[in-house]
């Protein structure tokens, strides 16, 4: 695991991409309200685009690069970290980040940008995922006010919040616990999930719906297994499958969940004082007053 260089400004360049301003609402909203509350200013990031999300790289690996490469030379400009919340956003941005400071890519990959009107050269910004920066960065537990105590979470990382290890580097790729560490800092228990980096199935629910629904269910009965009162992640599209799909998994498999999925930055919020309603968790899907009546 790499040695993270504290940011030397408590400023980020935040770039939500396509999902926190659509159907993870919910996300943005609180990752917005979290940060503000701990002392963090998000400036968003001007005139963002769609990074590409695997699509784009499936195509043209140098065009995807160029996707997600033009947002972190925006932050560039703007002289400014990049920070994203979606898991999948930063792990593009973070390959993009990479690829622009390789000999052997940074030229295919600039020469794109350059037609797309980005002329920038050089990058010393770094790209953040809002996960990382609250686990190494902010003092949380000095902040909670209202310890979470006797509510039992799971904590789903998924694929890409934490690989490859040579492009984030922050947490373990197999057995990351970032997000666990978070969890038991609000004061929640946390159990021992052994599907926590397991594939939700996510980038085939498309194409294999019935394979991406066995894979959703299996980290579904896990977290029903374990008697944990929720799922805590930081990806809109294992959102996605866990949440807005479970309705489906459970019509089809014929079980019951009723499993609120909600995000890091909602539980944290949750642990600072801060009203359901405005970290935005009126949005769910799933309701979540089950989470709210067990912290009472």
């Amino acid at each position: 695991m790499k040695t993270m260089i504290k940011p030397t400004t408590t400023q980020y360049a935040y770039y939500p991409g396509c999902s926190l301003h659509t159907t993870a609402r919910e996300f943005d909203i609180s990752t917005r309200v979290v940060m503000k509350e701990l002392g963090i200013e998000l400036q968003e990031l001007q005139d963002w685009s769609c990074c590409g999300g695997s699509i784009a790289a499936s195509v043209s690996h140098d065009m995807g690069m160029a996707m997600a490469g033009r947002n972190v030379a925006l932050a560039q400009k703007q002289n400014l970290d990049l920070l994203a919340s979606c898991s999948g956003c930063y792990n593009k941005s973070a390959r993009a980040m990479k690829a622009l400071k390789d000999d052997n890519e940074k030229d295919k990959i600039m020469a794109i940008m350059s037609e797309m009107g980005i002329d920038v050269k050089d990058y010393n910004i770094q790209v953040r995922n809002v996960v990382d920066v609250l686990v190494n960065d902010i003092d949380i537990a000095s902040r909670v006010v209202k310890p979470l105590t006797g509510l039992k979470v799971a904590c789903y990382y998924g694929c890409l919040l934490t690989r490859p290890a040579d492009i984030t580097g922050w947490d373990s790729p197999r057995f990351p616990t970032s997000m666990d560490k978070l969890s038991r800092i609000c004061g929640a228990e946390v159990v021992d999930f052994q599907s926590k980096t397991s594939c939700c199935g996510g980038p085939i629910l498309v194409s294999q719906e019935e394979r991406a629904f066995h894979l959703t269910k299996q980290i579904l009965d896990e977290a029903k297994s374990l008697n944990a009162d929720c799922i805590v992640l930081a990806c809109p599209l294992c959102d996605t499958n866990l949440e807005l799909r479970q309705a489906d998994i459970e019509k089809k498999f014929n079980v019951t969940y009723n499993l609120p999925i909600i995000y890091i930055t909602e539980l944290i919020g949750l642990a600072l004082g801060i009203k359901p309603n405005k970290l935005g968790m009126n949005k769910h899907i799933v309701s979540v007053k089950p989470i709210l009546e067990k912290i009472k």
